[in-house]
């Protein structure tokens, strides 16, 4: 399988991290191509001394890594790739925690999750590869802990007319959360030409909830599966997360939506309390 790799090297002290994580693909065709938003001579050498087929954009900061990638779309010709590979350098540094699905993710982990699930090991890689081979019916992969399977309700509105303008429509709307993900490359073409860097916001450094960057990360998966075909996560068992679950099913407190506090050991309901709340957690 001939790779198409986009890479948005914004933080440019991990090039040597990514370099690394690239250096697993070697027993496969690949072209890469990489966006950054500042001129860097001595890096763009070394990207192109790493990897003979390389090619350096240098792009307006705007869409955080995925203005950039639409950006990529617009240039190069899907029909030639069997495969795309989206990876970007993110900030890992301790801080907040995001809730996706029944996890509790801290930023260094999330990114962790994100490029080792695709990238980690040179067996990694294959068995990704290998996914793809055998099932036909695959369209995208990445790790199995940042698979949503629904967009948050500020952005649906918002994400259905991304799909419809792409020519499709959907139900459902599962994507893989942090955007770094391998899929087919011709499930991308719906998207090619739709939008462009200047339609996203200017990043700044500060993270905001509802951007157009948001409803394309969302939309990345809806287009997939409206072309019917699937997501599957690639990763195994996190230590980490795995005890969390099982945590979760020996103690769970929880508000419920018609304002209970709910305490449960294993499973079973021990505590149910009236209070002066309706959110649920």
């Amino acid at each position: 399988m001939v790779l198409a790799v986009h890479l948005h090297l914004h933080y440019f002290d991990m090039w040597p991290q990514i370099k690394q994580l690239l250096s697993h693909i070697e027993d496969y065709p690949y072209d890469l191509f990489v966006t950054m938003t500042k001129e860097q001579p001595e890096l763009i050498q070394d990207i192109k001394n790493f990897h003979s087929n390389s090619w350096v954009k240098v792009v307006e900061n705007r869409g955080y890594d995925i203005g950039p990638f639409i950006e990529f779309l617009h240039n190069i010709d899907l029909q030639k790739y069997d495969l795309i590979l989206k990876i970007h350098t993110k900030n890992n540094a301790p801080g907040s925690v995001t809730h996706i699905g029944p996890y509790i993710i801290g930023r260094e982990l999330w990114a962790k999750l994100l490029i080792h699930s695709l990238l980690g090991t040179p067996q990694q890689f294959k068995k990704n590869i290998k996914l793809f081979a055998k099932n036909k019916s695959l369209g995208m992969i990445g790790s199995q802990y940042l698979i949503s399977r629904k967009s948050t309700p500020n952005l649906q509105a918002a994400v259905k007319q991304a799909i419809e303008k792409c020519g499709y429509s959907s139900k459902s709307m599962p994507f893989i959360a942090g955007t770094m993900f391998m899929c087919r490359a011709h499930l991308l073409e719906p998207i090619k030409n739709k939008y462009q860097l200047t339609d996203f916001e200017p990043t700044d450094g500060k993270v905001r909830d509802g951007t157009l960057a948001h409803v394309m990360e969302r939309l990345f998966g809806c287009i997939v599966v409206a072309q019917g075909y699937k997501i599957k996560g690639c990763d195994g068992i996190c230590p980490q997360l795995f005890l969390q679950r099982i945590w979760r099913f020996i103690y769970t407190n929880k508000k419920t939506s018609s304002g209970y506090r709910l305490i449960k050991i294993f499973k079973l309901p021990i505590y149910k309390h009236k209070c002066n709340f309706t959110t649920q957690e």
